[in-house]
């Protein structure tokens, strides 16, 4: 849709999802596992989950891991047929994503309120500031990307993208650039996805009629929350070798 790691992460959420980024790739190889859950979760937010990956999801390996974090995903996860699944997780998606009705918009614009009063409706300010933050790094959205800058699954590929370069600049003894590169990721995490997803996740927690989704919110919440706190460690030590 969109670009690089971060070394030194302690989290348990992290330690466990590294250990699984190392035994099995849901997605497409990255260089490090925070890469990976960030791109993860916004496969997630991007669409239901496709015959492939609820085929990976329900891998013992996997399944395993989920019990290890308290993920509990419901016996009939692993048990319903799949086709049935992959409807029902569908039909989740849409009502709590798409709509029609009431729905939880996936768009910062919607949920983050802004001293100026623009908000709480899409395109809107923060649309906009996160299309030129992503693109001010040298990032460009793909021809085929039909949706809005500030969509959830957007900002955390961005993120990925981040991570992605950010390893490969730690890999070549580039110090400034992975620097930079952990500046500008704790800035968008500030700026951007810490002032609204943790909310957004609360919504679909409350209105998620099955486990899938709760879960993968409370999850991205928890996660994003420990990388915020991880600007506390000095850019430098994410850094070292």
């Amino acid at each position: 849709m969109l670009i690089g790691m971060n070394k030194g992460v302690s989290a348990p959420l992290f330690i466990h999802l590294r250990k699984y980024f190392q035994e099995i790739s849901i997605l497409e190889t990255t260089h490090n596992s925070v890469a990976g859950i960030y791109g993860l979760l916004a496969t997630f937010f991007a669409a239901e989950p496709n015959r492939d990956l609820l085929a990976q999801l329900q891998t013992p390996a996997l399944r395993d891991l989920f019990t290890e974090l308290g993920i509990d995903l419901g016996e009939s996860f692993y048990t319903k047929d799949k086709e049935d699944l992959l409807e029902e997780l569908a039909v989740e998606f849409t009502g709590l994503f798409i709509g029609p009705g009431r729905f939880i918009s996936p768009h910062e614009s919607v949920h983050h309120t802004r001293e100026d009063g623009d908000y709480g409706k899409l395109w809107g300010a923060d649309t906009v500031a996160v299309k030129k933050f992503i693109e001010a790094t040298g990032l460009i959205y793909q021809s085929e990307f039909g949706g809005m800058p500030d969509h959830i699954a957007a900002e955390l590929e961005f993120m990925q993208k981040l991570e992605e370069r950010n390893v490969q600049a730690v890999e070549e003894n580039d110090t400034e650039l992975a620097q930079n590169l952990t500046r500008i990721k704790n800035k968008f995490l500030s700026e951007h996805l810490l002032t609204w997803v943790p909310e957004f996740c609360k919504k679909v927690m409350t209105n998620a009629n099955f486990p899938f989704y709760r879960e993968i919110a409370r999850v991205t919440s928890d996660f994003l929350q420990q990388e915020g706190e991880l600007p506390e460690q000095s850019v430098e030590a994410c850094v070292a070798g």
